[in-house]
């Protein structure tokens, strides 16, 4: 294992990824993260075609939507977005902080994570770019972030 801990600063309002297992380091089978929201920030709608993905929510109240339908997911609750279905995650609270674990199975996506993180520069605006790299790494951009 590495002891090496990677943060993603992805330039989309989704917080920071906290790599916690890589891809290297599970054989390839998958990839596990802690992502952290601060309130009003959330991902854009989009896919995986290559892996599902797994969450666990520590803390704080997620709101998603998952293949058209909303979905609200408290501490202690989980889900599972398989491969190919569009969704997007939101910390619609506040005055408080999202924290989930996620894995991806197979495991590969911190590359993606890699290639768009940029904490000194924030562009979310930048699309065009955004969506090249997120096609290249398996991901496909569907839609604008949840208005919650």
């Amino acid at each position: 294992m590495t002891d090496k801990t990677e943060i993603f600063y992805p330039p989309v309002g989704t917080g920071t990824i906290e790599l916690k297992l890589s891809s290297a380091d599970a054989g390839g089978q998958l990839s596990m993260f802690l992502q952290t929201l601060p309130p009003g920030e959330g991902t854009a709608e989009h896919m995986h075609r290559d892996c599902d993905e797994t969450g666990y929510v520590l803390e704080g109240k997620m709101t998603a939507k998952v293949d058209g339908e909303m979905v609200a997911f408290n501490p202690g609750d989980c889900f599972f977005v398989p491969r190919g279905i569009p969704h997007a995650i939101s910390n619609a609270e506040k005055d408080s902080t999202l924290k989930f674990l996620f894995t991806v199975t197979p495991g590969g996506i911190e590359s993606y994570f890699r290639e768009v993180s940029d904490k000194d520069t924030n562009n979310p605006n930048d699309t065009a770019r955004l969506a090249a790299i997120a096609d290249k790494h398996g991901l496909a951009v569907i839609g604008p972030p949840l208005n919650v």
